[in-house]
């Protein structure tokens, strides 16, 4: 009996073929979704570790000028901000590329840092005397690997300047501390001038220099030495802005000349005192404030007046406070902001061009608060953003792109970081 010989199927149907393919292409579609969203991630964490290293930097420094900042009761100006393109005092530089004049103010302080020089520059070094040090900050844009003013590679950055003590002590302590009422005296007259100082990156051998501290020009061979590379500690920080939080530093009872608070507030109770933009229209700037504005009336009771984060000083007789904002926008009633200059004293702070000097008649238009705490916030573009922004620059051959290229690459690429410093020395 011959055996049955069965037939060998060779290779698989087209069902089987169809099946695995399907499998197999689900397969591959999750391994690369996986890989990408990986990768993503690595991005996205790699972008935040850049971002956070540069924030970290600024904010460390920050910190330590502002919680040893000297500000002094002694009826003098310690501490002054000054905003781009300001035309309340002059000399002063003018928005820098793309960046709103708010978002790149110009900080003076007096301070004693940590990491403030120690040593006289040279071969036979000695050790410095004194700890209090002339302390800047401003952001610039600038080329960090290219001659001062080229065009390739120009990035925004926070520039941090400290002036060694010994020559704070020499020049910018006797300018404050011979201010008076008659011939006032702040950290910007200092800095606006040409000052000697040590420079230790001096080559070949670190000796003091004599250069401009701040200037309007930064298309030469010797910037001013707020905008030296020495200086460079941040990269890709396209704003910075400052609030400071004061109390109030009125007596619990004020009579005639001296000046009352009309909010009536707390002297503990923390304000905030912002830098704004220049608008002639009140419901633009009050849009602009970020919810710090709170408009009221005085007489009628219908809100907290002991609350509200609003307050003015009308230009009247002392004795009689006028009830609401009266006057010309904005220039007549300082409120809970600036616009273009700050000046801090120990117990009250001067908004723009308000006078130092107070007359028989005249309301002194001052802030009566103490400064307790600055709250700092900036942002930093990610390595992708800064990559974006350079290209433009470079296709439109300038410093500045087009606003909405600019707006849109913040917003894509922008990380904020935000950090609370009280100021520790200021019993004002």
């Amino acid at each position: 009996m011959n055996p049955v010989v069965r037939s060998v199927r060779a290779g698989f149907t087209l069902l089987e073929v169809m099946v695995s393919t399907a499998i197999m292409v689900v397969i591959v579609l999750t391994v690369v979704t996986i890989a990408s969203d990986t990768l993503r991630v690595y991005d996205r964490a790699v972008a935040d570790l850049s971002t956070q290293s540069e924030a970290r930097g600024a904010l460390d420094a920050m910190e330590n000028d502002f919680s040893t900042a000297m500000i002094r009761a002694d009826g003098r100006c310690w501490m002054e901000v000054v905003v781009p393109g300001s035309t309340d005092v002059t000399g002063i530089p003018g928005p820098v590329g793309n960046l709103q004049a708010v978002d790149h103010p110009i900080v003076m302080l007096f301070g004693a840092p940590p990491d403030r020089p120690r040593w006289t520059p040279g071969a036979g070094r000695t050790a410095l005397r004194g700890d209090v040090c002339a302390v800047a900050y401003r952001i610039g844009q600038r080329s960090p690997f290219d001659a001062p003013g080229e065009k390739i590679q120009q990035v925004y950055g926070v520039y941090r300047t400290i002036i060694d003590s010994e020559n704070t002590f020499v020049d910018a302590l006797p300018l404050i501390l011979n201010s008076t009422m008659d011939a006032p005296k702040s950290p910007w007259d200092y800095w606006s001038t040409s000052r000697r100082f040590a420079n230790y990156s001096k080559l070949p051998t670190p000796d003091y220099e004599t250069r401009t501290l701040i200037d309007n020009s930064i298309a030469s061979a010797t910037p001013c030495w707020t905008m030296d590379e020495n200086n460079f500690i941040a990269s890709n920080v396209v704003a910075m802005n400052l609030v400071f939080w004061g109390t109030s530093s009125l007596p619990a009872t004020a009579t005639a000349p001296a000046l009352k608070d009309p909010c009536a507030r707390l002297p503990q109770t923390l304000r905030p005192v912002v830098l704004v933009g220049k608008s002639d229209d009140k419901s633009a700037m009050a849009a602009s404030k970020g919810g710090y504005l709170a408009m009221y009336k005085f007489a009628d009771g219908a809100t907290d007046i002991a609350t509200a984060p609003l307050r003015y000083a009308p230009n009247g007789a002392p004795t009689i406070p006028s009830p609401t904002p009266n006057g010309t926008w904005p220039k007549v009633q300082p409120y809970d902001y600036f616009s273009s200059r700050l000046r801090v004293y120990a117990d009250r702070m001067y908004p723009d061009t308000q006078p130092l000097k107070p007359t028989a008649t005249t309301w002194v238009p001052y802030l009566p608060y103490s400064l307790k705490a600055v709250e700092v916030s900036i942002t930093v573009l990610t390595p992708e953003g800064s990559k974006e922004l350079r290209g433009l620059q470079m296709i439109n051959d300038n410093q500045k792109i087009p606003d909405a290229d600019f707006k849109r690459i913040v917003y894509m690429h922008g990380r904020n970081y935000t950090r609370y410093i009280r100021v520790l020395s200021n019993g004002g």
